[in-house]
């Protein structure tokens, strides 16, 4: 195909989601109605996006351009069932003559309405530069669909990642599945489901398609919302309505808040020895997810059997450790904690160069909503 009418396709595809997407935000509009708190929290996230853009537009400039990020490749057949792959910068140059690298598979927050695989561009950034594939799954987005369909594409996701990593130069045997907020929660849920479903002998609902959890060498979860149950009134508080919420997490029409905690359905069972490490790793100030809410999923971890670890970050927010503090320079915590679970290195530390004025950055974290 001529690289003219590549681009032509490009910005085709390119204006039908923009269109997709506005649709779907008039139509989560109709849900949300007129609540001054979420009215209040978009108006804060549109300044924290505003007071970051000069970090921002390097991220743009980098997922757009560069050679190392293949960007929109098809993983299932439903709609924005599409990952962006991050090449290692070797990868990138030598193709298949390079050694095979380990794999992660990141699964974005956006409170199951706003996410989308881009946002995971600045650590996908950082962890292929150290010499690691990164898939970054997009997935459909409530109202869309609900949390069901999330996880139908979240396992649609996996599978093609486990199955087409070497193609990529990745090595499937090393890989690790990592998410942020609700993107934990879909990660936690997915391994959960493949465990049970292989103990039991039995289809789940969300569960489909099936992928072996051996497979996944560890789960690490960030800033994860693990008991949707126990936060339903914190999160009505902050905007995120009830009745939305139980919407999002419905079967059969039915809300389902326990089913769809992992620190629910985790208790009791008898398989929790099936399941790769678990890492936690959770601001103390985190204000959106509350860091009690990681603490009751590690103990039913436990519980089970499960083998778990849990990093707290003293001080730090929903999103200082993904997003202000690598803006900020200097140490990123949260990529080097990656890492060392990633490589097996542990103690790993590495500086980055400042993507953002010190100032901008403390007026983001002061009007950031989450």
């Amino acid at each position: 195909m001529p690289r003219s009418a590549s681009r032509w396709q490009r910005a085709g595809a390119a204006i039908t989601e923009t269109f997709i997407v506005a649709r779907l935000a008039v139509r989560l509009y109709s849900y949300l109605g007129l609540g001054w708190r979420w009215t209040f929290m978009l108006l804060r996230l549109i300044v924290y996006a505003l007071l970051l853009m000069p970090g921002f537009a390097q991220m743009v400039v980098f997922y757009m351009v560069s050679p190392r990020v293949r960007r929109s490749l098809v993983y299932g057949k439903a709609p924005r069932n599409r990952l962006d792959l991050y090449l290692p910068p070797a990868k990138a140059h030598n193709g298949s003559h390079a050694a095979a690298v380990p794999v992660v598979i990141y699964i974005t927050g956006g409170a199951w309405t706003i996410g989308y695989k881009a946002w995971g561009s600045l650590l996908a950034r950082r962890l292929s530069k150290q010499g690691v594939l990164v898939a970054c799954l997009d997935y459909r987005n409530f109202p869309q669909g609900t949390i069901l369909d999330m996880l139908e594409d979240v396992n649609a996701g996996i599978a093609w990642t486990l199955e087409h990593a070497e193609e990529h130069g990745g090595d499937a045997q090393h890989t690790y599945l990592v998410g942020q907020s609700c993107g934990a929660q879909l990660a936690a849920l997915a391994l959960l489901t493949q465990a049970e479903q292989e103990a039991q002998e039995a289809e789940l609902p969300g569960g489909s398609p099936r992928w072996a959890p051996a497979r996944i060498r560890a789960l690490v979860g960030v800033s994860g919302v693990y008991n949707v149950a126990g936060l339903a009134d914190h999160f009505h508080e902050r905007g995120l309505y009830r009745p939305l919420l139980e919407r999002i997490m419905s079967q059969d029409g039915q809300p389902e808040l326990r089913l769809f905690s992992p620190a629910h359905c985790i208790k009791g069972v008898k398989w929790g020895g099936r399941l790769p490490r678990v890492v936690l790793l959770h601001g103390t100030a985190d204000r959106c997810a509350l860091v009690g809410n990681a603490e009751q999923f590690a103990e039913a971890l436990r519980d089970a059997g499960a083998q778990v670890e849990v990093v707290l970050y003293e001080g730090e927010t929903h999103t200082s450790p993904l997003i202000e503090n690598p803006m900020r320079g200097g140490r990123d915590r949260l990529t080097d904690d990656v890492l060392a679970r990633v490589l097996e290195r542990p103690g790993m530390e590495s500086r980055q160069a400042p993507m953002c004025p010190g100032l901008l950055i403390r007026a983001a974290a002061a009007v950031c909503p989450f």
